[in-house]
């Protein structure tokens, strides 16, 4: 469940793709299941995005799609957003997705869909050269999850390997909430304003903090907290003006 798209605020202003790839910040849904954590793993992230600029008199339109997760769980998610530059310096853009999950490992499954936003405002901190920026980006995002799933529980009503000992027991479980997240991003921004078809690349540390859902016997309890960081790399072609 990664806690941000990663995208940036920031617009090229020209009809371009980007590329990104990395670790995305957030939890694994099984995390629910275990004991209380106050963070969790970063999980890898493939996106690719489209902005068809003044092709299609769409001005600040961005759709793609990105697949994020662990082993046999990836799905790819479709999104659709809106950048605007506000200033040289400030921007913004807000950004909706969602997907199907499910997926199935040593005895446990399950099957979710999740929705969810984000609101970003990215503001360029310092340009020391003409192709070289640094950038803050902060964002707040929400995400409706519904889950269900089977997987073994230990005697406390915690999420265990399934075995044959007699030691763990098979429970349903069900998740159904919404969660928030707010995440901090520094990125150095490269090539960004030059010609040509390279618009330019990012390279991001992100760190996310939220809340995340919580189990115990199969039962949705109050929700814990997290925190996650993630590295991502973006870089963008199109056209030349």
């Amino acid at each position: 469940m990664p806690s941000t798209t990663g995208i940036a605020a920031v617009p090229s202003g020209r009809p371009g793709i980007e590329l990104q790839g990395g670790l995305a910040p957030g939890y694994y849904l099984s995390d629910a299941t275990q004991r209380d954590i106050d963070k969790s793993e970063a999980s890898s992230q493939v996106l690719a995005l489209i902005e068809p600029g003044h092709l299609l008199g769409t001005e600040g339109l961005i759709v793609g799609a990105r697949t994020s997760g662990h082993e046999g769980d990836h799905a790819a998610e479709p999104f659709v957003g809106y950048r605007h530059r506000m200033t040289e310096v400030w921007s913004l853009a807000v950004i909706g997705h969602g997907t199907v999950i499910h997926g199935a490992e040593r005895g446990a499954s399950y099957r979710a869909t999740r929705a969810g936003g984000e609101l970003a405002a990215d503001a360029r901190i310092v340009a020391p050269l003409s192709w070289l920026e640094l950038h803050g980006q902060a964002a707040v995002s929400t995400v409706y999850v519904d889950a269900h799933g089977t997987y073994c529980a230990d005697s406390a009503g915690l999420g265990v390997d399934c075995n044959d000992d007699g030691s763990s027991r098979m429970v349903d479980g069900t998740i159904r909430g919404v969660f928030p997240a707010a995440t901090a991003s520094l990125a150095l921004d490269v090539g960004r304003h030059g010609a040509g078809v390279f618009h330019g690349g990012r390279l991001a540390l992100v760190g996310s903090a939220g809340r995340m859902p919580r189990v115990r016997n199969g039962t949705e309890t109050e929700g814990a907290t997290y925190h996650s960081l993630g590295l991502t790399l973006t870089l963008g072609f199109g056209s030349d003006r």
